[in-house]
């Protein structure tokens, strides 16, 4: 039974790490299509997930946990998943929205775990742009 939560769990990172990717990609590219579309897409294809939904709940990243067995590493990628997304936007209410919800993942993660990230800290610094 473990390794079966196990390879579940890494699938999770997989699909995450994906999805980072094409967004980095599309950023990269220059193209001008809009991030957020996609990744609403990706997700609800891959992880059968609404962001929407997801970022209206009270504990985003508890329900990560314990709905979509998110573990600390899939946290933080979909922390800077969704960190990506706040960048690449032009809608301020939903870099708001969006911020919130990292805010709340990191919070998470920092009363869970005894890891630090600078790469955490930077990018809650750079939210403080969207506040």
């Amino acid at each position: 039974m473990q390794d079966i939560l196990i390879r579940e769990i890494e699938r999770l990172g997989q699909m995450i790490a994906a999805i980072l990717e094409r967004v980095g990609g599309m950023r990269r590219s220059g193209s001008g299509e809009p991030v957020l579309p996609v990744v609403k897409t990706e997700l609800a294809d891959r992880l059968d997930m609404d962001l929407d939904t997801l970022l209206e709940e009270d504990d985003p990243a508890d329900v990560l946990v314990s709905r979509y067995g998110f573990d600390t590493g899939n946290l933080e990628k979909f922390a800077e998943l969704l960190f990506d997304v706040t960048v690449a936007s032009d809608d301020t209410s939903e870099r708001r929205r969006l911020a919130a919800g990292i805010r709340n993942i990191y919070g998470y993660l920092e009363h869970n775990t005894n890891s630090a990230s600078l790469y955490r800290y930077e990018i809650l610094r750079e939210l403080q742009d969207y506040e």
